[in-house]
């Protein structure tokens, strides 16, 4: 289904579970129960004998010793800095940890972080996606690879050849250019290691996938001045949703060359392909209330439904170490995604659950290329200390949309009811490659940052970015529709105080913009696109990390340009959606056995300044008011090797729509897994288990302003890694 920026609608009004799903958050709240959002390296802390076994991490020291990899955050314009020393929220989760959390997509890596709540899951929609304090991602904006920007239109990205994951959350105009105000995801690629590494990793995920995984590194040749690691991963089988059948591989490489002890050559490749039948784009409902979940049934895809998606991508730099405190890098990169989907809108017409199905069949391509060069440094003016970040950058990203029937107008596959499974099909069905450039921007930008430490506890960041933004819309034949561009400057401003070595107090603003919004193809007015938009945001938080403890909390406010489709199905951008909330979260080592995390985000939205009287004032949709998430972890003394966890998650209710007529009710989930650590033949062993949505709940989610979506069923996961 055509969307240059997603529009999804559905609907539902608060329901007397709303007072069940309370209940249970607060039991959530008042166990303890926590979010596993932060790093378990903060759990590997202790390094006394009766200390929990956790996932292998370096030993985290006070002052300037060595940051592990996972406490350390990218962010773009600013450099890499420990997570606690930056005025932003932010949450890292290394690779260890995803193995942990059986993690396939990054809604399983944050899925305890209270500020994020999922909008799509892959196992019964086109795929997973997630809102971050209410805000959705911008998937062709905000999506990162080692920082630079890479095409993940309504696609996964495969976590195997990624280090670790970033999340910035809130504005990032500075740091990264253009980019809607929900946040970053930064996924940093697998590096060779300096000592070999080897493992091998078979998976099962019900009602009958199968995974191989191969990840190995090491360095080889004089001085070691060579380096590489490459991943292959194997998977497929039938998922645990009816009629669902999935097909995924991947493959990546690392590479890198030691020139001097000062000059490191990188290049680096990977591809994935991923198919998966039984999916739907979603369900919009042109009633006053959505029907109880767990009446509809599971099987509302069609044999014709599946989306299938490729991706390349290479990228190559230097890093040049100018000096002690100065060093310069220069990368390129290049990636494309082929798209084909094949996927139903279903449309439900009366409280009855009578529906329409109309299939969009279509191909799509992306290409984005990126060249950025860098300069970071140390220096002194008396006693006065600054850290500058100097640079300048350009990307461009091309669309190409398929001209078809199947994309433009859909094909038709029948009638049907949502509370039981009728088989429906189509033989006009047709999947061409009649592509057409549908759109085009490039971003030619210059930035500088100083960090100034007036004394050792207090510190000020200024950042500037200018940027050359050209967006351009083209029709069927070619010709120029639309064109915009802009040329902002973005500023980042932020106060800082030490309170200690390891924690930070803050105040922040930072202006962002994004692209605007297009209509979809749903919408009377569609293709109708808009010209960029401005974002405000103001932050104060705390953050700190000891050994036996840790917690983040942020008060923010956003303001977004708004757009949204009205009651007459016209597409337009209007007014500011206006977002507040405090985010916060923390862990605590209760014991050598166990230890607990909590988070909790409270966040009230309202349009202001809207022209149409039936949104001003109204909530924004896809933005709970609550979300209370928790996870406690269970090490027992008499054996160490063994971890057990248990964790659940409380989402309030959201509006599906902007004018708020339809609501998704609150739902609660639990989560519990296993982990064992043993010796097999003189070689390291993992084995882990879990069993997601534990007691089967089924929930709506809901996106876009216009769709919901039905929740995947339980399904139970196991792995074994074996270390040689």
């Amino acid at each position: 289904m055509k969307t240059s920026t997603p529009v999804r609608r559905a609907s539902l009004s608060r329901r007397v579970g709303h007072r069940r799903s309370l209940l249970s958050a607060a039991l959530l709240a008042s166990a303890g129960l926590s979010l596993s959002t932060l790093s378990s390296h903060v759990c590997a802390q202790e390094t006394t004998t009766d200390a929990p076994v956790l996932p292998t991490v370096t030993v985290k020291a006070s002052g300037d010793a060595a940051v592990p990899q996972a406490d350390k955050i990218t962010a773009g314009a600013l450099g890499t800095h420990k997570q606690v020393d930056t005025p932003f929220s932010t949450h890292v989760v290394s690779s260890d940890e995803a193995q942990d959390l059986m993690a396939n997509t990054a809604n399983d890596l944050f899925q305890y972080d209270p500020a994020v709540s999922i909008t799509s899951n892959n196992a019964v929609a086109e795929n997973s996606a997630f809102n971050v304090r209410g805000m959705p991602i911008d998937t062709l904006n905000s999506i990162k690879v080692d920082g630079q920007s890479f095409p993940s239109w309504d696609t996964d990205l495969a976590l195997e050849p990624f280090e670790q994951v970033e999340l910035l959350k809130g504005l990032s105009g500075f740091m990264y250019g253009f980019g809607a105000p929900g946040g970053i995801v930064n996924y940093v690629l697998k590096r060779p290691t300096d000592t070999p590494y080897r493992s091998i990793s078979v998976g099962y995920q019900s009602a009958g996938v199968f995974s191989e995984k191969l990840d190995v590194g090491g360095r080889f040749g004089n001085d070691d001045r060579f380096g590489y690691r490459f991943n292959l991963v194997n998977e497929q089988g039938n998922t645990a949703e009816a009629n669902s059948y999935l097909r995924r591989k991947v493959a990546s490489a690392a590479l890198d060359f030691r020139i001097t002890p000062d000059l490191t050559w990188t290049m680096d490749a990977f591809y994935t392909k991923r198919k998966q039948t039984g999916t739907l784009f979603g369900l919009m409902f042109g009633t006053d209330s959505l029907p109880d979940v767990s009446r509809v049934t599971h099987d509302l895809a069609q044999p014709q439904n599946y989306y299938q998606v490729e991706m390349a991508s290479f990228g190559t730099g230097l890093d040049y170490r100018l000096s002690e405190n100065w060093h310069a890098s220069l990368k390129y990169r290049f990636a494309k995604e082929n798209r084909t989907n094949s996927d139903s809108l279903v449309y439900v017409n009366n409280d009855a659950g009578d529906y329409s199905n109309t299939l969009y069949a279509a191909l799509t391509r992306y290409f984005y290329q990126n060249v950025d060069a860098m300069v970071e440094g140390k220096f002194n003016t008396g006693s006065i200390k600054h850290d500058l970040v100097f640079g300048v950058g350009y990307q461009s990203q091309s669309v190409d949309y398929d001209n078809s029937t199947g994309w433009n107008d859909g094909y038709a596959l029948g009638t049907g009811n949502i509370y039981s499974s009728t088989l429906l099909s189509n033989g006009d069905v047709y999947i061409g490659e009649n592509l057409y450039r549908e759109s085009r921007t490039t971003q030619a930008s210059v930035y500088a940052s100083d960090t100034v430490q007036f004394t050792p506890r207090i510190s000020a960041l200024l950042g500037l970015r200018y940027t050359q933004f050209r967006q351009w819309q083209y029709d069927t034949t070619g010709g120029t529709m639309q064109q915009y561009s802009a040329s902002p400057v973005t500023p980042t401003i932020a106060l800082m105080y030490k309170t200690d070595a390891n924690s930070t107090l803050y105040a922040s603003y930072v202006q962002s913009l994004e692209q605007g919004g297009s209509a979809s193809n749903t919408d009377v007015n569609y293709p109708a696109t808009f010209g960029p938009l401005r974002s405000k945001q103001y932050e104060i938080g705390f953050k700190t990390d000891h050994r036996k403890w840790g917690a983040n909390v942020a008060l923010f406010r956003v303001d977004q340009g708004y757009y949204y489709t009205n009651s007459n199905r016209v597409f337009v951008q209007d007014g500011t959606k206006r977002y507040t909330g405090v985010d916060a979260s923390g862990w605590l080592q209760l014991a050598s056995d166990w230890r607990v995390m909590g988070g909790v985000m409270w966040l009230d939205t309202k349009a202001v300044d809207i022209d149409d009287a039936s949104i001003e004032g109204k909530r924004i949709y896809g933005a709970p008011r609550w979300t209370v998430t928790g996870r406690v972890e269970y090490n027992p003394s008499f054996m160490r090797r063994l971890t057990l966890a248990f964790g659940g998650r409380y989402v309030s209710d959201m509006a599906v729509n902007a004018a708020n007529t339809l609501f998704v009710p609150s739902y609660v989930t639990y989560d519990l897994s296993g982990k064992y650590e043993t010796r097999i033949g003189g070689k390291d062993v993992t084995l882990r288990a879990g069993i997601n949505n534990l007691l089967n709940r089924r929930y709506w989610t809901t996106a876009w302003g216009s769709f919901v979506s039905p929740s995947p069923t339980r399904t139970a996961v196991a792995s074994a890694t074996l270390q040689f």
